[in-house]
């Protein structure tokens, strides 16, 4: 790695308060490649809830999750979450934003939205859902890490507090409003790929303006010589 970049990694680190040791790195990827991780439904069940080892965004041989909802009971819904590492003060950590590649391999609409939930149930989700069709493939969608792109869910508290405090599960779920984090009851299947940690723009600005300066030194200095 060239000094100029590694400068800008590092003034990255100092911008978000970390450093350059992140509890979710900017630009982590979960691609499911080796299972499931710490994604789960509450109840072990491999029929509603599993990895597809071939299918994925990047077609034969690209493993995804899989999350199957029979519209009653225990996995009436869609909704999984994961209380392990994304569990985390994103802001802290510089993410300002999750992408994820999503499949709707069912026959109803779905309106997923992110969600980060406490014990209690209070919590914040999505304002604006993203608009899965039926039968529509891939689609690539973006959430907002954000308190103006997030709305309470009872009573969590400022959402930097919320987010510093951590022990929530981080969920994604089907869901047609922002009253609750359980998700609605559907009968569906959909497909999950490449869950990503958006890096913060400021730093991706600085570091690109950074290598920049350095291309454009080590280039004046090629001339002298």
């Amino acid at each position: 790695m060239g000094r100029t970049v590694w400068i800008g990694l590092v003034c990255c680190g100092i911008l978000t308060g970390h450093g350059y040791a992140f509890a979710i790195s900017p630009g982590f990827v979960e691609t499911f490649a080796s299972g499931l991780g710490g994604w789960q439904k509450g109840q072990v069940n491999p029929t509603y809830l599993s990895t597809v080892s071939a299918g994925g965004p990047a077609g034969a041989g690209d493993a995804y999750m899989q999350s199957v909802a029979d519209g009653g009971g225990s996995f009436g819904k869609l909704t999984v979450f994961n209380a392990q590492e994304w569990s985390t003060d994103f802001l802290a950590d510089g993410v300002t934003g999750i992408r994820m590649d999503l499949l709707n391999d069912g026959a109803t609409p779905l309106a997923i939205r992110i969600g980060l939930r406490d014990g209690g149930g209070a919590g914040y989700i999505s304002a604006t859902p993203f608009s899965l069709p039926a039968g529509s493939g891939w689609q690539t969608a973006a959430f907002p890490i954000s308190e103006a792109g997030m709305t309470a869910v009872g009573s969590p508290g400022s959402f930097t507090s919320f987010l510093a405090a951590g022990g929530f599960q981080f969920r994604i779920l089907n869901a047609s409003g922002t009253s609750s984090l359980n998700g609605d009851t559907v009968v569906s299947t959909l497909g999950i790929d490449n869950i990503t940690a958006v890096p913060e723009p400021s730093c991706l600005l600085l570091v690109s303006s950074l290598a920049a300066l350095g291309l454009r030194a080590r280039s004046v200095a090629s001339g002298r010589r």
